[in-house]
């Protein structure tokens, strides 16, 4: 009889452990003290996100069997210093909105096809953006962040539809198609499309991003954004580079933009990275061309696997014939913690 009901538990067991499903909660903290300067306005305080947005989300996956998975993910920003919600802006109607999974929320399978999500996530072309940037791509003090144009691309239009190529001999791929759901009796929807193509291996990495974006409306622009990324560990120092291009509508100018860097391990702790970008738009008589340079430095000190410490600096400025050079500077110490 024992072993009877000691062979039921085995089996039931079993049964559950083939139908796992999971559910993690995890987040990301990131507060910094920070001064900037821009034109004749200066300012200090305390603000949020010095190297990436301040979130929590929930993520999950289902074991259907036969390799097949289903899986989901739902992620809100926020500001840590206030502890507002971080708003969305709707690519296709301009309408911003408090949202709550501002930065995440889809539901979908995997399995040896690779994934298919269906929602709102991040774009292909965003998912190797700043792959190429140095200063750890940190949002207020990354080398381009105050240079390139091509910031300005949609990063999470929602409504759509994204596939991801199983990884093979280090080579991936991603596609995703964004519907503007915005059509009118006169108007054209619009529409987001993007794609990307990567290859790691080794200490090489290559990446090439491209996404479209089209306006909705009786004439309907079409904005495109291409970016190449490359990165080379060298072991004593990771050498950094990024390409730019934004193609505008006709009669607006193009843009040309690059970047350098590297980073700089000190110990197993402690990295120092620094880099330069920058940006010119073309397309104006030669006079009235807008160049845009860069320049940013970071040090990252990790206290622990999920805590650390940070310092930035980013200078940039802006010069057009016969127009009052812009310039930007920004300071920032922080402390980022992951859970």
């Amino acid at each position: 009889m024992k072993k009877t009901l000691i062979a039921l538990a085995v089996i039931t067991t079993s049964g559950i452990a083939s139908a796992q499903s999971t559910v993690t909660l995890y987040g990301l903290l990131d507060a910094y003290v920070g001064f900037a300067k821009s034109g004749g306005l200066r300012q200090a305080g305390v603000n949020s996100g010095g190297i990436q947005t301040s979130r929590f989300g929930l993520k999950g996956s289902e074991d259907l069997g036969g390799g097949l998975k289903a899986n989901f993910a739902l992620e809100s920003g926020f500001n840590i210093d206030t502890g507002v919600v971080s708003s969305y802006t709707n690519p296709f109607t301009g309408v911003s909105s408090a949202s709550t999974f501002s930065r995440n929320s889809w539901v979908g399978f995997s399995g040896g096809f690779g994934e298919i999500k269906i929602g709102k996530m991040w774009t292909p072309y965003d998912d190797l953006n700043g792959s190429g940037s140095a200063a750890f791509n940190a949002n207020v003090f990354k080398p381009d962040a105050y240079v390139w144009a091509s910031n300005s691309y949609q990063d999470r239009p929602g409504n759509a539809v994204y596939y991801s190529a199983p990884s093979f001999g280090g080579f991936s791929g991603a596609a995703m198609y964004s519907f503007g759901e915005n059509k009118t009796a006169t108007t054209s929807a619009g529409r987001i499309a993007s794609f990307n193509v990567a290859y790691s291996g080794g200490p090489v990495y290559v990446g090439l991003g491209y996404q479209t974006e089209k306006a909705s409306g009786a004439v309907a622009n079409t904005t495109k954004f291409t970016q190449l990324n490359a990165a080379y560990d060298l072991g004593v120092a990771k050498l950094l580079a990024g390409y730019g291009h934004v193609k505008n509508a006709p009669g607006v100018p193009k843009t040309n933009e690059y970047q350098i860097g590297a980073d700089f391990p000190v110990g197993s702790a402690l990295t120092l990275s620094a880099g330069f970008a920058q940006s010119k738009d073309k397309g104006f008589p030669a006079a009235t061309e807008v160049k845009r340079r860069g320049f940013g430095l970071g040090a990252l000190y990790a206290l622990s696997k999920r805590t650390n410490m940070y310092v930035g600096l980013n200078t940039s400025k802006t010069t057009q014939s016969r127009v009052a050079d812009a310039k930007t500077e920004v300071l920032a110490v922080g402390v980022r913690h992951t859970f």
